[in-house]
């Protein structure tokens, strides 16, 4: 059985560098507490958990802990796909720095520790994204976490798609045609913006419906249930379904990015008619 509180330990000695904060994956109190009595007093420790008893039993510890959505026993090693997208969303919240150094610890599904440059991220077409589109990288990282939100939980037990257009909201309007009245009227910015999580569940229930729903380079909400039209010159690829194709679309069409959530549980983020970015939630 491997010792990860040794490992732990063993990366910090033999690091000359010092880290900023760390980022512990686990289902398990124990093995969470174990590699906390080893980290430096000054190290911050966030803990990422999918289930719900040991995210209450360590933050009545006092050990910082949030509920993941995807459960982390089944996803085997494709969990390693989405540590840049968490450091990312981190990043975009406010709670690390880019040019910070972080060391992740994996308690589940399997054993292991990382150390991560966020400086190194600069690079990383994700983030790359939001500098060329002019979108603020907090933007990016909610709408992946609300593309996450509905390709991990569906509706009504099934699996579903949907489809956010990000950009000039005169362009995005032009190309696209309502199909249903505006859900959006009247409300307010704050509540139509995806930097608040609590307004999640209810941009979930509006991306379910047919149709893209359109946000300006803020964040904020302008139409759901828009049809893309998609020009004749634009054409399906192989195996490319309604939706990707309309995502791919919007995007060549417009200056702005598209992500497109599949019922087989892939978000992907096109920009200028290209596939720019995917990952697979299972």
């Amino acid at each position: 059985m491997v010792d990860l509180a040794a490992m732990v330990s063993s990366t910090l000695s033999s690091e000359r560098r010092s880290f900023q904060s760390a980022l512990m994956l686990a289902n398990s109190v124990r093995k969470v507490k174990l590699v906390a009595e080893v980290l430096p007093p000054e190290l911050s420790l966030t803990v990422l958990s999918s289930q719900n008893r040991v995210v209450e039993s360590l933050n009545e510890s006092g050990i910082v802990s949030s509920l993941l959505e995807e459960n982390l026993t089944s996803q085997g090693l494709s969990v390693l796909n989405h540590m840049h997208d968490l450091v990312l969303q981190a990043i975009g919240e406010g709670n690390l720095t880019s040019g910070e150094r972080m060391l992740v610890i994996l308690a589940e599904p399997i054993d292991g520790v990382f150390v991560i440059d966020t400086s190194t991220l600069n690079s990383n077409r994700f983030a790359t994204l939001a500098q060329e589109f002019h979108i603020d990288l907090e933007v990016l990282t909610k709408m992946m976490q609300l593309a996450r939100h509905i390709g991990s939980r569906g509706r009504e037990g099934h699996a579903i798609g949907a489809l956010f257009a990000i950009g000039p909201l005169p362009g995005l309007r032009k190309h696209t045609t309502a199909l249903v009245l505006n859900p959006f009227k009247g409300h307010s910015a704050e509540k139509r913006s995806v930097l608040h999580d609590g307004n999640h569940e209810t941009l979930a229930e509006f991306a379910w419906l047919d149709g893209a729903i359109l946000f300006n380079r803020d964040g904020v909400a302008s139409d759901a249930g828009r049809y893309i039209q998609v020009p004749a010159g634009i054409v399906p690829k192989a195996g490319e379904g309604g939706r990707h194709l309309a995502a791919r679309a919007i995007s060549q069409l417009v200056e702005g990015i598209a992500v497109c959530v599949s019922s087989t549980g892939t978000i992907t983020v096109y920009a200028n008619g290209r596939d720019r970015y995917k990952v697979k939630l299972n």
